[in-house]
């Protein structure tokens, strides 16, 4: 078996694979060999995939999920280009920290680099289980601390941090799917290996100050927006498993303790530098 050991969000895990596994260059600056490892993520060729009875509960263009009689959650990949072939599965639930995923031998092709491998390992599920999330999202690092903007797609996660980085010389950490938890010394951001078209892959971690929902509009405006709000815009923003009701929980558990203790609010915007005014402003009473 080869190994490919790596590190991001305060968890160190490792890829166990028969085959070479090409390292791509998102994943490059989270390598790194760690003697504890917190979850583990096995590759294993078989010459017969298990029989799929049981109740469909998601059925998707890439993969199907099923729930068995003995309750067990499984997961089987398919390639719609090759009519729907099945060529993998793996076990979801119970959830166990050696992830394994078992592939038809000769179909190596869909494992051969980090990004097609890291794919098929319910990643969000193990950091989940490791009290950790995935926001959709840009990070930045400021004076103030980190701040997050979220939203829709085209909200302006990506001119915001870019507004930030030209007026407050702002370091963006990542720019599309940082992770969230909360450590001992507070709620931190981290970089990760997915960042969208910023390619930004910083394997770093920042303490966050504060959470900005976007919405574009004619005219500026900065609101903290409830408790109840943030949970429901949050969650819509985050990676969710709608079909696992203990992924939906825990991860709805997550989140009630993140909007507790991190201030989020409603940036209505035109996309300028007022928007960087008006956070920048409330910040600085936070500070004060």
């Amino acid at each position: 078996m080869k190994n490919i050991d790596f590190s991001f969000a305060g968890l160190n895990g490792s890829i166990m694979s028969e085959n070479k596994v090409k390292i791509t260059k998102n994943f490059q600056p989270f390598l790194g060999y760690h003697q504890m490892r917190d979850y583990v993520i096995q590759y294993l060729s078989c010459t017969d995939l298990p029989d799929w009875q049981g109740e469909y509960l998601y059925t998707g263009i890439e993969y199907d999920v099923i729930q068995k009689e003995n309750g067990n959650i499984i997961r089987i990949f398919k390639d719609a280009k090759k009519d729907g072939l099945v060529y993998a599965y793996s076990r979801m639930l119970p959830f166990e920290e050696n992830v394994k995923i078992f592939y038809l031998k000769g179909n190596e092709e869909y494992f051969d680099d980090m990004n097609n491998s890291f794919f098929h390992s319910g990643w969000e599920q193990i950091l989940l289980w490791k009290k950790r999330m995935i926001l959709h999202a840009s990070l930045i690092e400021t004076a103030y601390g980190g701040i997050l903007f979220s939203g829709v797609s085209g909200a302006g996660k990506t001119t915001q941090a870019e507004l930030w980085m030209k007026w407050e010389q702002a370091r963006q950490i990542n720019g599309d799917r940082p992770i969230l938890y909360k450590s001992d010394k507070g709620w931190l951001g981290c970089g990760s290996p997915y960042a969208g078209s910023s390619e930004c892959y910083i394997n770093e971690c920042i303490p966050i100050k504060t959470i900005i929902l976007l919405e574009q509009g004619t005219q500026t405006s900065l609101q903290r927006v409830s408790i109840t709000e943030a949970v429901k815009r949050i969650y819509a923003n985050s990676t969710v498993y709608t079909w696992n009701k203990e992924y939906v929980e825990k991860l709805l558990n997550l989140i009630m303790i993140l909007v507790q203790e991190i201030p989020v609010y409603r940036l209505i915007n035109r996309a300028d530098h007022d928007s960087v005014e008006i956070v920048k402003k409330e910040l600085q009473k936070e500070v004060i």
